[in-house]
């Protein structure tokens, strides 16, 4: 077996098939899922307990309080900026809306100046990687992480077409 070291990741996605795979996925890439939120709001408490090294973040999310994900990816790029953010969305890389969800009722786009970001915006603002549901390529992320840490020993894994299918 390898000698990796464990790279603690926080999985902050509002649909549980999906922090489903990404669990697995995470895991066969061998980083150690320490939390799952539902919320930007729980996964601001579990970033500021847990301390990861790797936050997924999921874009649209229902906004259940004054904090969105966009919000919290704010957070975390102020108060620990060595976090690497990975973002996941189901909109297209090229016109990503923040739209927020309200129940079932989903809020149009407005002038707020967080409305309309893209997945530039946020991989200038410092994410590692912006990934498209529903199919999230864990080879190409696999070469994001062993970039970034190298101590996981991931250049010893067998390439592979690992494509899943996110819920």
């Amino acid at each position: 077996m390898t000698n990796q070291a464990a790279i603690k990741t926080l999985i902050v996605e509002d649909s549980m098939p999906t922090r489903r795979m990404l669990r697995a996925g995470l895991e066969t890439l061998g980083c150690t899922v320490v939390g799952e939120a539902e919320s930007p709001s729980q996964g601001l408490k579990l970033f500021r307990e847990l301390d990861p090294d790797i936050v997924t973040l999921d874009l649209i999310m229902p906004q259940i309080d004054d904090l969105n994900a966009d919000g919290l990816f704010k957070i975390i790029r102020h108060e620990k900026p060595e976090t690497s953010v990975i973002v996941i969305s189901s909109m297209p890389r090229q016109r990503l809306l923040n739209r927020r969800t309200l129940g079932n009722e989903e809020r149009q786009p407005s002038d707020d100046p967080s409305e309309g970001l893209s997945a530039s915006h946020y991989l200038a603002q410092g994410a590692i990687a912006y990934l498209e549901k529903p199919f999230v390529n864990y080879d190409q992320l696999r070469d994001k992480l062993e970039a970034l840490y190298p101590q996981m020993g991931l250049s010893t894994r067998q390439p592979g077409a690992r494509v899943f299918k996110l819920a």
